[in-house]
């Protein structure tokens, strides 16, 4: 992105890996849908209920992912489904296809919260003697309300808390699995799958199933949803949704196996007559009756060796996951109305921000109003009150969980087999764009993709498909009556979904420079100029904008403004010293992120950064910008104190403890000396009762980091102190610049540069340059950790 005005680029921050990506599409399809509709679908149909998760992800969501697949790598933006389809289709089709997912997303999340309702209220209730005269949806509605507040506000998950999230997610069901494959028996299964395959009836009702379940995989979308943030979205966004999609089923699997084993198992019913309060009911009735928390009970009879501690690790975990579920969707649809906002199908203020979050504040609030309305109409005045048998919801109406996935998915898959027909029309309208992923064999696959998604759409549930044909009309109404068929007069340039590219340096080395605040211009740059002149260097200027997880990066372009003038003042300053110098805007979710990704990106050889000299918090070092990118960037890094800074350096104090960190700061000494013409005063403290031989290896540190010193004038000094950091402070109120080395890896400890330069940067009199030589174990590691 850029204008015509600025030679400034913008860019959008990628910092998600391909393990992040899995994380986000197996952390949304673990959750209310392996928990509670694993055990419904059971109820439905026995161990035919396989034949449901695999025809549900096989026929249908394979074909579709690969659909997602070949647009996330053609349109890398936020939007999903619904912005593939405005690309191709200039028709009022694409407005139905964004109606279906807004109230598609909604109803999947008010899904999951009913799910956590359920189970919050069966065991957290008794667990913790909450009185049951609190109502049981109390538990949804309050977490919704901390989910609504958490989306305005912009508070977000980092990538590495999520997949940690997923990791436990996925830890917990081997657990379950753990216990209840140990009883596995072929001819259990065997049986029960013939009970259920024996007529019409029964292949009518593993088709019901499959469409209910459907809505468990739909977390594919949610990688595509994040495509904008994804690095290499063309090869990691197909590689993750089949990765995950993979995953996930044979997840699914085992599970309903476990649960057919329960369930089909006499001890596990003597069990639950036990222990369980029925109802009147037998064992098999309840079961029957109630499939939404069979795999709780399963967890519990098969962990019963770890006694109650098992069971309610297994509950948490669920009901954290439906959480995390929920919130992943309230964001996603969000986005959706954003989207949708931008291009004239939804009033123009569902685009707004807020003023001071940055956040998509509408169109959260529209969210999760829908959200609390599905939970109100389906659990609360037309569904089944767990634990009570005994209440007649309105005109004898029974919606329930149930009839929710199933409204979820009716409106998920319209909106699915629109995808599929935009992918032949793609292909007939832009032969020529660049597709970083191909769906093989177009038309066919698309084809039986749409076929597939059909036949799911045609097995929804009577009612639930009745109630998603309302809300179509509505939808049609609100089109006519409040819309008025207005066009979308919105540009594409708004949400460009391409990065512009930098133009490579022709130099060996590159500094990068990233600048927060106009009034460190100056500073930095006189700075990265000397570095830079010494080495025969060039320089990349950098600005960030930092946008909450809520808002889409494809929105940061409206504050790109500011940061371009940031960064042409600079590079203007480098010009007229005539070093080579490009800059760029990073539009992300967090800044570290962007500067290090940055680094990476253009493979710079070291970044300057700017510090106030304090940090707000006791667990922050520097401040946690500046933190981060010491720890993780894989290049040299140098902080720099700023604040009044004499116009002219005449003296360097380079205090030394040997190393390569004080190695890289006498580089950096003497490439300054050199541009300012100033002396370096090398110098190493000791304690004043220090023995010859300590005296005599400190003169050999000194000499050391001279060595590294070429062609400027020094002088060297052994100090004596009984503190090292008050005599090196005590010397700063004397020189114009002190430029200190680090003295450890910080790699997993608080202090990142180490105790006396950081001491020494926060105290001392005058301007401060610390520096860290890379080793190259900070960059391995993050790599691993990302799989990059």
């Amino acid at each position: 992105m850029s204008d015509a005005g600025s030679n400034v680029e913008a860019e959008l921050n990628r910092d998600i890996g391909l393990v992040g990506a899995v994380a986000i599409g197996v952390g949304t399809m673990i959750a209310a849908g392996i928990f509670v509709l694993s055990g419904l679908a059971v109820a439905n149909v026995g161990a035919a209920a396989i034949v449901s998760f695999l025809a549900a992800a096989v026929v249908a969501s394979f074909f579709t992912a690969f659909a997602y697949a070949e647009f996330a790598s053609i349109y890398p933006e936020s939007g999903g489904g619904y912005m593939y389809v405005a690309n191709v289709f200039d028709s009022d089709l694409t407005y139905i296809v964004g109606w279906s997912m807004i109230l598609g997303y909604p109803a999947s999340a008010a899904f999951y919260l009913a799910s956590f309702s359920d189970w919050f209220y069966r065991f957290i209730y008794p667990a913790f003697s909450i009185p049951e005269a609190i109502p049981y949806w109390v538990g949804g509605f309050v977490v919704l309300a901390l989910l609504v507040g958490i989306n305005l506000k912009g508070t977000e998950e980092t990538g590495a808390f999520q997949i940690a999230v997923t990791g436990l997610k996925v830890a917990l069901i081997i657990l379950f699995l753990y216990g209840g494959l140990q009883s596995f028996d072929a001819s259990i299964v065997v049986e029960s799958l013939q009970q259920n395959t024996q007529t019409f009836a029964d292949f009518r009702d593993i088709g019901l199933t499959s469409a209910l379940v459907f809505i468990t995989f739909f977390g594919f979308e949610a990688i595509a949803t994040n495509a904008e943030e994804i690095k290499k979205p063309g090869d990691t966004v197909p590689r993750a949704i089949f990765i995950s999609m993979g995953l996930v089923t044979v997840i699914y699997t085992l599970v309903v196996l476990v649960i057919v084993i329960a369930v089909n198992d006499p001890k596990f019913l003597d069990f639950l007559t036990n222990n369980v309060e029925l109802g009147g009911l037998t064992a098999k009735e309840y079961i029957a009756n109630h499939g939404e928390v069979s795999m709780a009970y399963a967890a519990k009879y098969f962990l019963e060796v770890f006694g109650n501690a098992g069971f309610y690790v297994i509950i948490v975990g669920a009901l954290f996951s439906m959480i995390s579920a929920a919130n992943a969707t309230i964001l996603a649809g969000s986005r959706v109305k954003l989207a949708m906002a931008r291009r004239d199908h939804l009033p123009s203020q569902f685009e707004d921000l807020h003023d001071t979050f940055n956040t998509p504040h509408k169109a959260v609030l529209l969210t999760g109003g829908l959200i609390l309305f599905y939970i109100a109409v389906f659990s609360v005045v037309f569904g089944s009150h767990p634990g009570s048998g005994t209440y007649h919801p309105p005109f004898g109406l029974h919606l329930g969980i149930e009839h929710l996935a199933h409204f979820a998915d009716f409106m998920l898959l319209g909106g699915l087999i629109v995808v599929n027909l935009a992918v032949v029309q793609s292909r007939r309208k832009f032969p020529d764009i660049d597709r970083g992923f191909e769906v093989p064999f177009v038309p066919v696959v698309p084809v039986i993709a749409v076929l597939a998604n059909l036949v799911l759409f045609l097995n929804v549930s009577p009612v639930s498909f009745a109630i998603g044909v309302v809300a179509e009309i509505v939808g049609v109404a609100f089109w006519f009556t409040v819309l008025s068929g207005k066009p979308a007069e919105h540009a594409e340039e708004e949400t460009p979904t391409l990065v512009a590219e930098h133009h490579p340096s022709e130099s060996e080395y590159t500094l990068l420079v990233s600048i927060a605040n106009p009034e460190h211009v100056p500073q930095l740059m006189r700075t990265a100029v000397d570095i830079a002149k010494d080495r025969d260097g060039d320089i990349l200027v950098m600005s960030a904008v930092e946008l909450p997880a809520q808002t889409p990066l494809s929105e940061g372009g409206q504050y790109l403004e500011d940061e371009r003038e940031i960064v042409d003042e600079a590079m203007e300053f480098a010009r007229e010293e005539d070093v080579p110098v490009s800059g760029t805007v990073r539009i992300g979710h967090d800044v570290s992120e962007a500067i290090t990704n940055t680094v990476d990106q253009y493979e710079c050889d070291a970044a300057l950064l700017g510090w106030s000299g304090t940090s707000r918090r006791r667990d922050i070092v520097l401040g946690s910008t500046v933190d981060e990118v010491i720890r993780d960037a894989a290049c040299d890094v140098l902080v720099e104190k700023t604040g009044e800074v004499e116009q002219e350096i005449a003296s360097i104090l380079l205090p030394t403890a040997g190393g390569p960190h004080a190695e890289f700061a006498a580089e950096v000494s003497s490439a300054i000396a050199h541009s300012e013409g100033a002396t370096v005063r090398v110098v190493h403290v000791v304690d004043p009762d220090a023995s010859e031989t300590e005296r005599r290896d400190a003169q050999d540190r000194i000499d050391d980091t001279v060595a590294a010193l070429s062609d400027v004038e020094y002088e060297t000094e052994l100090l004596e102190g009984e503190d090292v950091v008050d005599t090196i402070v005590t010397e700063t109120a004397e020189t114009d610049l002190t430029l200190v080395g680090a003295t450890r890896e910080g790699i997993l400890q608080q202090l990142v540069l180490g105790a006396v330069p950081e001491a020494v940067g926060k105290r001392a009199k005058g301007a401060v340059i610390m520096t860290k030589r890379n080793l190259g174990i900070t960059s391995r590691l993050r790599q691993w950790l990302r799989w990059e």
